[in-house]
């Protein structure tokens, strides 16, 4: 994700890669790539579940009602699954992935059912071309940087990151193992633990992580226990720098 949308991780993920990595193949398997794909599949077709759904509903928005347009479609992407509480990972990245959509709209559009019918299609060509950066040719996954889409927002990265012309190919594998083997672990880390599985049985020098507490998703096999190799964890240091937060 770092490297196709804004995230707190994207400038180290980048450099480090840049600096340190920019000689070596880089490998991604399958399951990897289809796991990003379905963060933006809504199969529950519920007004909590799809974004799109909920926002079908400023159609039915009433002039009287001391909101914007866009304050209201905010609103709807927040109120997601679980109600919308603020520690909900749907809702909130719902709202982060589609903020910049609601903003781009014209402000002089006042006809709610307009409004709406415009927002829902530009908010379905993003998830196009989210997909479509996220979709290998001939085995191969071609990132630029140029083409990154806004997530958290560009505060979080340095704007000389877009002077480099780079682009970085990675090779799409298929899955070596089958996840069924760690149906048994909590389904939180289930997908984590069968991530970092394959790439050891591919015997890769490094893995970059993003989660401070990857030992926790290594599974206990034979393969895992015994193959070392080098981790690396990515970290948000650059984007506090920026934010004058260290």
């Amino acid at each position: 994700m770092p490297l196709v949308a804004i995230t707190p991780l994207t400038q180290d993920c980048y450099e480090k890669i840049w600096n340190k990595f920019t000689d070596c193949t880089f490998l991604i398997h399958e399951d990897s790539i289809e796991e990003l794909k379905n963060i933006f599949k809504f199969k529950a077709n519920t007004f909590y579940s799809n974004p799109i759904r909920r926002l079908e509903k400023i159609k039915d928005y009433q002039k009287t009602e001391i909101l914007s347009l866009k304050g209201m479609a905010i609103k709807l992407l927040l109120d997601g699954q679980m109600g919308g509480w603020i520690g909900n990972k749907n809702s909130r990245v719902q709202t982060f992935f589609f903020s910049d959509v609601i903003d781009s709209l014209d402000d002089t559009i006042s006809d709610p059912k307009a409004f709406s019918h415009i927002l829902i299609e530009n908010m379905t060509t993003k998830i196009d071309t989210y997909n479509k950066l996220l979709t290998p040719n001939n085995g191969i996954l071609t990132i630029d940087i140029s083409k990154i889409l806004p997530y958290w927002g560009h505060h979080n990265i340095d704007k000389s990151l877009f002077s480099e012309m780079k682009k970085m190919e990675i090779k799409v594998l298929p899955d070596n193992e089958l996840i069924e083997m760690f149906v048994d672990q909590p389904a939180a880390t289930r997908r984590d633990s069968y991530h970092y599985h394959m790439l050891k049985k591919e015997k890769v020098d490094l893995i970059l992580v993003g989660d401070a507490n990857y030992k926790n998703n290594i599974c206990p096999c034979e393969n895992c226990s015994s193959y070392k190799c080098e981790i690396y964890i990515l970290k948000d240091d650059a984007r506090k720098k920026l934010l004058g937060l260290l």
